[in-house]
């Protein structure tokens, strides 16, 4: 699923981004995609190479005795960076859409044209009103001239 929850890192003090787009889930197995506007804790956690480096060498010392383990950073090292980061909460990643529009009776105002909308999320809604005769048409109405009409709701 090509999820990536680390990197290898060659160099000390060299930036390196793990871009993270989905949940370990908790049995290590599978993974979920992230939601989008949901509030994420990021843990991170580095171990040294020196196991590996020690064993791969060209030539180990008569005395050489391989190390047990890498060199681990500390649950509360990682703690402290957690609350460092804090709370990064992912995007919203998809724009409002109209659940609801409905026009009343034009017949029923002379100056008025009543719209009624709902949107299945929190956001602003902009209406313009243009003469059929002005020559106006869709392909020359580009969304900043409705916004800058300034009908707002």
């Amino acid at each position: 699923e090509g999820t990536v929850f680390r990197a290898d890192v060659h160099e000390p003090f060299r930036d390196v981004d793990i871009e993270m787009n989905r949940i370990w889930e908790k049995d290590t197995i599978g993974s979920s995609r992230l939601e989008h506007e949901v509030p994420y804790h990021i843990f991170c956690f580095a171990e040294d190479d020196w196991k590996l480096q020690a064993d791969e060498a060209a030539e180990h010392s008569p005395n050489y005795i391989s190390p047990p383990l890498p060199q681990r950073t500390s649950l509360s090292a990682a703690e402290i960076l957690r609350d460092g980061i804090g709370l990064q909460t992912t995007l919203d990643d998809s724009p409002p859409s109209f659940t609801l529009l409905s026009i009343q009776d034009p017949t029923a105002f002379d100056t008025q044209i009543h719209v009624t909308f709902a949107l299945n999320e929190a956001g602003t809604a902009y209406c313009r009103a243009t003469r059929m005769d002005s020559g106006e048409t869709f392909s020359d109405m580009p969304i900043n001239r409705i916004m800058t009409a300034n009908w707002s709701a």
